[in-house]
């Protein structure tokens, strides 16, 4: 090749490499690349029409990406944030408009979320480019409202700096909903002040099993762990700084023998109560047939009211086992004076009490779709269904059993979360659940009228701790699979993409979890 030759080359390389599309997750709906750059630097100013939480974090943001410090005044450059109601109709309250030119980055948004999301492309654009962002026009919103991630630390405390952490991560992912599974058989992990018990004693076991289901074997070490209040609220603000809204999961009403132990006149059986330390579902069932365990239930429930402002309050109500409430002559005296049939019109009857007090305060009851009284486990009796129907104004989020539930659930006027625990239980194994599979995840079944489409709220992806005592395991089983949530939660189906997708977690996430310090499981990112 001559000189002249390479010259020409060189140049059509980086005409070539402007015009690329950059790598981001969740992709956007629309993005159009242009000529030139903009020059980030110690000299670019942020000019801030927007919440001022908005401009703070994107200083400390990119400080801590690419270590340059941007400040508050007109620079040379500048990046200007902007919140414009008028923008709704066209973006929603998380849609953003990002216009790079090279001379300005202009983010803007109907809402402050939406300049926070484009902030986030932001990150991902200066993570790639450094001090040379591509010239670009992005318009961009989610598909779905909700794009959620669960922690269980019922099973296995984890602690603030922790959840911090996955907060950041999910910010970076544009995920806005932490779904906080704080209670469970192995533990009760936040402080409610009427009921010290619940931590001091509920909030401990003596040993953990290890090595599965089946297995004689435990840690023989005591666990345990839980948040006081002022911890609680410390989070609560740390994830409203950054778009994400926690919503609280209380078991009930099983699923809460840590509950009963600390307070043994809550439980159904006669039997001593005590903190199990395996973790197939425990017979520990409320009996809700007690008025002095429904008032516990309020009492709890209002604690938790002052602390999350979430509209929607998470319930559980799945997994039931009826054996606690068979020789409780309370729940027979119930059933014989509301004339109910079986052991799942019990639970209907007392799930649409809870729907209904949550309600009568400004919220929303979320509960696994075993609150529909259907049959969906095997374990179950296949007589035991309620002719009852839940009340309209829960929410359901579908885990377990026939897909047909979700329809059904839609049809009686239900909002619906699918979180099918065949595409998004993040505790099952990478074989069980390769990433692909994670990302072809649909969470509007193909086979639903479209018409119900506005009350699917979108999807979540769960872990479930029982098996992940160490943090490294935490990462391992997260992540990558959490970046096909978020991208599936976001991007239209049509633009999905899993090369496009899978080469972006090599080139952009990767390097940025080996920043953070974050182990996730290489072998799941294709070659």
């Amino acid at each position: 090749m001559n000189t002249k030759s390479t010259i020409l080359f060189i140049i059509l390389l980086i005409s070539v490499t402007a015009t690329a599309q950059p790598h981001l997750v969740p992709f956007p709906q629309s993005i159009e690349m242009r000529d030139g750059h903009f020059s980030l630097t110690a000299k670019t100013g942020i000019v801030n029409r927007s919440a001022p939480n908005n401009a703070r974090l994107l200083k400390k943001y990119i400080e801590e990406d690419i270590h340059i410090n941007l400040h508050e005044q007109p620079g040379e450059n500048h990046i200007l944030l902007i919140r414009e109601k008028s923008l709704d109709k066209l973006l929603g309250e998380e849609g953003y408009r990002m216009s790079i030119s090279p001379d300005s980055i202009v983010i803007e948004g109907a809402a402050d979320a939406g300049v926070f999301y484009g902030i986030q492309t932001l990150r991902q654009l200066a993570a790639q480019n450094r001090l040379n962002i591509p010239c670009l026009q992005i318009t961009d919103k989610p598909e779905y409202s909700w794009r959620d991630f669960m922690l269980d630390e019922a099973r296995h405390f984890k602690g603030a700096t922790v959840v911090k952490q996955l907060l950041e991560e999910m910010a970076y992912l544009k995920m806005n909903t932490f779904h906080w599974h704080l209670t469970d058989d192995q533990g009760w992990r936040i402080e409610i002040k009427k009921y010290p018990k619940l931590t001091q004693i509920g909030a401990y076991r003596d040993s953990s099993q290890i090595g599965g289901w089946n297995s004689p074997d435990y840690d023989t070490n005591i666990h345990g762990g839980y948040y006081t209040q002022d911890e609680i609220r410390e989070i609560v603000a740390f994830a409203a700084e950054r778009h994400i809204n926690i919503v609280p999961e209380i078991e009930m009403p099983g699923h809460t023998s840590a509950a009963i132990a600390s307070y043994p006149n809550l439980g159904s059986l006669k039997t001593p109560p005590y903190v199990p330390s395996f973790f197939n579902p425990f017979w520990g069932v409320f009996n809700v047939a007690d008025p002095q365990v429904m008032d516990f239930i309020h009492d709890v429930l209002d604690e938790v009211f002052s602390l999350f402002p979430s509209r929607y309050i998470h319930i559980g109500g799945d997994e039931v086992h009826s054996e606690s409430w068979e020789s409780n002559s309370d729940i027979t005296r119930l059933m014989n004076a509301k004339n109910l049939k079986n052991y799942n019109e019990v639970q209907m009857l007392f799930t649409n009490q809870i729907a209904t007090f949550i309600h009568d305060k400004g919220r929303i009851m979320i509960g696994w779709n075993d609150i529909m009284g259907k049959n969906i486990h095997e374990w179950a009796d296949s007589t035991n269904e309620s002719s009852h129907k839940l009340v309209p104004y829960a929410a359901v989020q579908f885990w377990k059993g026939d897909p047909a539930l979700i329809a059904e659930a839609l049809k009686q006027g239900h909002q619906v979360i699918n979180s099918s625990h065949r595409y998004t239980y993040l505790d099952y194994s990478y074989e069980k659940l390769p990433l692909q599979k994670a990302y072809e995840f649909s969470p509007f079944p193909k086979d639903v009228d479209p018409k119900y489409k506005p009350l699917l709220l979108g999807s979540g992806c769960q872990m479930w701790s029982e098996w992940i005592p160490q943090v490294e395991e935490l990462h391992r089983q997260v992540f990558p699979r959490i970046a096909a949530y978020a991208e599936l939660g976001w991007t239209t189906e049509e633009q999905k993409n899993f090369a496009r997708f899978s080469t972006a977690l090599s080139q952009l996430l990767a390097p940025h979890w080996e920043k953070n310090n974050i182990k996730w499981y290489q072998e799941a990112l294709p070659e």
